[in-house]
């Protein structure tokens, strides 16, 4: 079974939310209204009582009723004289009833031997409906005691309360249908920017990443789903650029080492020769095959770090024995070549960070500059503190980097024309290594250079 839309859920949850609040909003004016119909009956009683005591007199300890005059026309009084009756509450005689009364076959007498007497109101439910009775003592001038009991019928009151209930259930299910036409209206308003977005995610694969999001420009939240949207498609299009130039350079880089082995296989099967020059061909070829595990290690180790696998520590790192150990690491690479390298540093030179990884970036950049400076060439590689970092310049004579080239050396697999030559040894992947590492320590990596004079290459990272 196919879930409910968001459409749909949102009409529900809106037409229930409304009638959970029409519900309690209906009950609770039912019972403002009952509270208030029940006052104006308790009021109704005690003006009725009031109104009738005006006309109460004793003869021989007897209560009457008596009028001066001429009877009394006003509804007030009419209506006192309706249901009243008054009783001895010692005995239980009623002394006088209303007509009203007697039809209703009504004789609500109470006893004080049998219940005391309280002044209060009290309901009676006939076959005519319920009415509502007030006792009050009244006292003769001897000082006997006698109960007067007037009520009223609470007709009018249940009526009432039944029209507003009847009206109730009738404006109840139009209100929901108005609620849910609403809740419709409004999701499908609400919905319709999102719908846009869905249709335009669509239209995304691989060939038109450069397709965005509209944004509507009201800066809802709707527009902060497109932009965020839009900004994870603007990542996912640089990856993917990258990938296809990871994919392109590895294979260009792959092709030269392959071709090499494949042709010096085939010329050794081709032709006879001796052992001496079989040893030759598979001296050469191991050295291929060296070229080969050394880029994919590299090709592992920049992946690896970009996606995260890569763990850096947190902690002191001595920079002076760090550069201490490169000297005796390169020195051995520096004099094969014929370049003079020399390290300076200051004592207590010490960073924050891994020390491993700081390691391996200084090493790309002091391998780096050995590779591309001539015989007779140097490199100067000199650590110092800087404000609040530590900055280690590793200078040389080298052939230089064209102003050009600069803002691309840090890339992976970035190789000038100037730098490929046969006797330089590299795939364009140490570099953007050490940028990885100086960026994720919180340092950064820069250069200057000039063709023909060399190279100025700076690692700064937060001191210790």
């Amino acid at each position: 079974m196919k879930p409910a839309g968001l459409r749909t859920r949102i009409t529900v949850l809106y037409t229930v939310i409304f009638a959970a609040l029409f519900a309690g909003f209906f009950f609770s004016a039912y019972h403002l209204f009952r509270g208030q119909l029940d006052s104006d009956a308790r009021n109704e009683v005690t003006d009725r009582a009031e109104a009738l005591r005006g006309y109460l007199k004793f003869e021989d300890e007897s209560p009457v009723l008596r009028f001066d005059g001429d009877f009394p026309e006003n509804g007030d009084f009419r209506d006192a004289t309706r249901f009243y009756q008054i009783y001895d509450p010692v005995t239980g005689e009623i002394m006088t009833q209303s007509q009203g009364m007697l039809s209703l076959g009504l004789s609500i007498v109470s006893r004080e031997q049998e219940s005391p007497l309280q002044n209060g109101f009290f309901d009676v439910t006939t076959d005519d409906g319920t009415f509502r009775f007030h006792n009050e003592r009244v006292r003769s001038p001897a000082g006997h005691e006698y109960v007067l009991q007037v009520g009223t019928s609470l007709k009018p009151m249940q009526d009432a309360l039944d029209r507003l209930g009847s009206l109730g259930l009738w404006l109840g299910p139009l209100a929901l249908l108005l609620a849910a036409s609403s809740g419709w209206f409004m999701a499908s308003r609400a919905l319709n920017p999102v719908r846009d977005i869905v249709h335009a995610a669509q239209k995304l694969d691989l060939s038109n990443l450069d397709h965005r999001l509209p944004v509507s420009g009201a800066n809802d939240e709707l527009d902060e789903l497109a932009v965020t949207f839009n900004e994870a498609f603007a990542r996912l299009a640089g990856s993917v650029g990258e990938m296809k130039q990871l994919t392109a350079s590895m294979a260009h880089e792959l092709r030269t080492p392959l071709a090499a082995l494949r042709g010096e296989a085939e010329i050794a099967l081709l032709h006879e020769g001796s052992v001496d020059e079989l040893k030759r061909v598979l001296s050469s070829q191991l050295e291929e095959i060296d070229k080969l595990t050394k880029l994919i290690g590299q090709l592992l180790m920049v992946t690896k770090a970009e996606s995260g696998l890569l763990r850096l520590e947190r902690k002191p790192v001595d920079i002076a024995a760090l550069l201490c150990d490169l000297d005796e690491t390169l020195a051995v690479l520096a004099a094969a070549k014929g370049i003079s390298l020399t390290f300076d540093y200051d004592e207590h030179l010490v960073a924050m960070g891994d020390s491993q990884w700081l390691k391996h970036a200084v090493l790309n950049v002091v391998d780096n500059a050995i590779k591309y400076t001539p015989e007779g060439g140097s490199v100067a590689v000199r650590g110092r503190k800087v404000g609040g970092y530590v900055v280690i310049d590793v200078r040389d004579t080298g052939i230089g980097i064209p102003v050009n080239a600069i803002p691309h050396i840090f890339e992976r697999f970035y190789r000038a024309d100037w730098s490929r030559a046969k006797d330089i040894e590299g795939v364009g992947l140490g570099l953007n290594l050490a940028k990885w590492i100086l960026d994720h320590h919180g340092g950064d990596i820069y250069v200057t250079s000039e063709v023909g004079k060399g190279s100025d290459f700076g690692l700064r990272v937060p001191a210790f």
